[in-house]
Parts: structure tokens; C-alpha cells; sequence
């Protein structure tokens, strides 16, 4: 199926009020289920010093259930609910899966996009109608990696890996984790678990595949 590299004006939208307001901060949108309008979303926010941004975020109009759940001195990640900005909003209508992350800069959102042709151009009229500029910056015939995960799967491993779960030693519980994505301790276990198994496997299948170098 078709990639697309999309670059997207994220106006008055709480994405593009911040990162116009802090032009040296980076918003990457690593998790959010946008079967709504609104929801959970988890935002890791990386500058020099992230603490005015997350300040910014604390103070601005439209996010509830605001926590830091893991801060260092060149990055934050941030969980909260708010109003799902209007280009997920757009891919889930048309049925295409969102591909973490949804990098966010000075007003302006990138993101990969993976779909056959007829979604894709769906989806340019759904943006049309919601009124969101955009600029295809590349398209290729066939996506660059091949994902061994399913969207739930990437999202889940992608906060565990964010929050510290896999570090030596562990930054945070399965508890906290399941916690931030939004789900019970057991499911969070569940799809960590398939996850993993997915990634491994894929780690041994490349392996096997290598050359041989045994000095021989």
C-alpha cells in the first residue's frame, strides 16, 4: 500500500497554540484512540527545557486529567484528555490507522500515513472539509518498514518503552502503564506480551538471515 508523508497546519488547535508558543519545544503525539472527538492522549515534549512548555500545558484552555507521568531534563511525558486534533480526527472517519508519532513543531504537524490509494484520497477530502491545510511532502509505493505489530500493540510498547518500563532498573510498573494508555492492568500485560513476541521474532528472523561470519 501507499506511504504518504504528510506536513499539516494545525491551527487553533491546542497542538498548534503550544508549539507556536514554544517554537523550540517538540510535541510528538505518541498514543491516542480517537474514536471520538476527544480523549486520552500521551504527548512527549522534548527541548533544552521542556518545564515551560508543561507549564504552558498545565495552564491552557482544554485539557483535563493533566499528569506528568515521566520527566527528565530534556524531556517530558505528559497524559491528558482533551480535543483530539483534527487530522486523527479525519483518519479515523476514513478508517486508516494513526502511526505514532504525530510530531508537532511551530504550528505544523508531520506524520506518516499508510493506506490504499482510495483512503488516501478520502482522507484529502476529509481535511478539505475540516478545513486542514496540508502539503504532501513524499509518497512511495510501499511503506519503508514492515510492521510486525498491530496499531494497539505499537502504541502499548511505544508508552512502556516512553515511561521506562524496559529500562535497568525499571522507571515505572506495569500498573502505571496500563494507566496511561488506558486499559487494565492484565490487557496492558496481555498485548505487552504479544508485543514483545512479535518484536522478537522478528529480531531472530533477521538474525537467521545474516551471513554466517564463524572464521571459517
Amino acid at each position: 500500500m501507499p506511504r504518504a508523508n504528510l506536513a499539516v497546519s494545525l491551527g487553533d488547535e491546542w497542538a498548534g497554540r503550544l508549539s507556536r508558543r514554544h517554537p523550540d519545544a517538540e510535541f510528538d503525539l505518541v498514543a491516542a484512540d480517537p474514536n471520538g472527538t476527544d480523549g486520552y492522549q500521551l504527548v512527549r515534549v522534548r527541548a533544552t527545557d521542556p518545564d515551560p512548555a508543561v507549564a504552558a500545558m498545565r495552564d491552557a484552555r482544554g485539557f483535563r486529567s493533566l499528569s506528568v507521568v515521566r520527566e527528565g531534563d530534556t524531556a517530558a511525558l505528559v497524559r491528558f484528555r482533551a480535543a483530539y486534533p483534527l487530522v486523527l480526527f479525519a483518519l479515523s472517519r476514513e478508517g486508516i490507522p494513526f502511526e505514532p508519532p504525530l510530531r508537532c513543531r511551530d504550528g505544523t504537524g508531520s506524520l506518516s500515513v499508510t493506506a490504499p490509494d482510495p483512503a488516501l484520497s478520502a482522507l484529502s477530502d476529509r481535511l478539505g472539509e475540516y478545513g486542514v491545510r496540508y502539503r504532501l511532502e513524499s509518497l512511495s509505493a510501499e511503506p519503508t518498514v514492515d510492521a510486525p505489530l498491530t496499531q494497539r500493540q505499537r502504541d502499548v510498547l511505544l508508552t512502556a518503552v516512553e515511561m521506562g518500563y524496559y529500562d535497568t532498573p525499571r522507571d515505572c510498573t506495569l500498573t502505571a502503564v496500563a494507566d496511561a494508555v488506558g486499559t487494565a492492568k492484565s490487557s496492558a500485560s496481555e498485548t505487552l506480551h504479544r508485543a514483545e513476541g512479535a518484536v522478537v521474532r522478528r529480531f531472530a528472523a533477521a538474525a537467521e538471515a545474516e551471513p554466517s561470519d564463524n572464521g571459517g
